[in-house]
């Protein structure tokens, strides 16, 4: 995730053609706890007008995001976030979980996050880098909060799947697991925290 104002780079970021080297005067955030809040991109989403979502091969995930402004800076960007069922069709062929050697597989035993695309195994069918651990991601859908409590056993293999509920309130779904093995996997689901939830395991992905 990006902050800039400037009309050209802009320009680039929507028509998916920009690099790494075009963003040497924008502000890359996600980085940290607060960052976002702190360019004026409230929790609620609301005025996240100059933060667009880019996707560029080695550089760290955008993380301490919250739905509302994942789908903004997707929207800025001339994207979306994808629904479940179109995450799910992408992720299809990764890994599940697979190994972990700690360099070309894909990041399911941590400790920390790694660059985007810097795990040459962890690619799906159709080409699409780290759906498979690293980071959880939000998707378009939303369902009933649903109580870690009760989660359901899993559907595939060992992938997490907690969309069992619900509890009170509104959920809003991740994909892929995070850091953790027991976690993450091409089927792993979760709709145990509300969409205002932010962390370092949250991100996000966009789609056209």
């Amino acid at each position: 995730m990006w902050q800039t104002t400037d009309a050209t780079l802009i320009g680039k970021i929507k028509a998916g053609t920009v690099a790494l080297a075009d963003l040497a005067n924008a502000t890359q955030l996600g980085l940290k706890d607060g960052d976002l809040a702190a360019s004026n991109c409230a929790t609620t989403g609301n005025h996240c007008m100059n933060v667009y979502a880019v996707s560029i091969p080695g550089v760290m995930p955008a993380t301490y995001i919250t739905w509302f402004q994942a789908a903004a800076a997707a929207r800025n960007a001339g994207k979306r976030l994808p629904t479940n069922a179109e995450w799910q069709a992408a992720a299809l062929g990764t890994p599940d979980p697979g190994t972990d050697n700690g360099k070309t597989d894909c990041n399911v035993n941590g400790p920390t996050t790694v660059a985007t695309g810097s795990r040459s195994n962890c690619v799906s069918d159709v080409g699409a880098f780290d759906m498979v651990g690293n980071i959880w991601e939000w998707v378009a859908d939303w369902v009933p909060l649903t109580s870690s409590s009760t989660c359901a056993a899993p559907m595939f293999d060992s992938d997490y799947n907690c969309i069992s509920g619900p509890s009170s309130g509104t959920g809003a779904l991740l994909r892929g697991g995070g850091l953790t093995e027991q976690y993450a996997g091409v089927f792993a689901v979760a709709g145990t925290v509300p969409p205002t939830s932010e962390g370092p395991a949250f991100g996000f992905r966009a789609a056209r």
